[in-house]
């Protein structure tokens, strides 16, 4: 079997990225420790990996500074050069990560065309987005599906012992249910 290498930030999109991934691939997660992280995100990131069955390799990326806005300058750049070194180096085929249509609406180094171009430079190994064409409530009914352990994921961008419910990632979070949950023919 294929090996694969999974960006995991805690997140629902990244952990039904590695759900995906699993039924595919010999997968091994992959995260960044950015300054001033959520320790939500760390702590979530272990578990998923853990209640996954795969290992989790952590990176220290101090550099890596969240604006107020949640916003990380040339973060998809960094975390997906490194990721594809790695992938290299431990012999995988490929880097899996979760982005969707939402990040390529608001993020150009979340679009396609952005990854297709960062495969081209580095050669050998591919990046594969799985839900690139959906939304955030289709990941998430996709992920619920698969048995995605969505209780464990952390969608905020402050650190405290509970999300904060005002953030835009946690706002998003909320939405991204309430869709679902008016979807349900229940």
């Amino acid at each position: 079997m294929k090996k694969a290498l999974v960006l995991v930030s805690g997140g629902i999109d990244s952990a039904a990225a590695l759900w995906w991934a699993r039924e595919r691939y010999r997968a091994t997660a992959l995260s960044f420790d950015g300054a001033e992280r959520p320790r939500g995100e760390v702590r979530a990131c272990a578990a998923i990996a853990r209640r996954a069955g795969v290992p989790l390799l952590r990176v220290s990326a101090p550099y890596l500074r969240q604006q107020p806005s949640g916003y990380i300058p040339a973060r998809n750049l960094v975390i997906h050069s490194i990721a594809l070194s790695v992938a290299e180096t431990r012999g995988a085929s490929v880097v899996v990560a979760g982005h969707n249509r939402s990040d390529a609406k608001v993020f150009e180094d979340a679009r396609a065309a952005f990854f297709r171009r960062l495969e081209r430079l580095n050669g050998g190994v591919s990046i594969v987005l799985p839900f690139a064409g959906k939304s955030d409530a289709e990941v998430i009914a996709l992920a619920r599906r698969r048995g995605v352990p969505l209780e464990l994921t952390w969608s905020c961008y402050r650190d405290g012992a509970r999300p904060c419910r005002r953030c835009s990632a946690c706002r998003g979070r909320i939405e991204s249910f309430r869709q679902i949950r008016s979807e349900d023919p229940a």
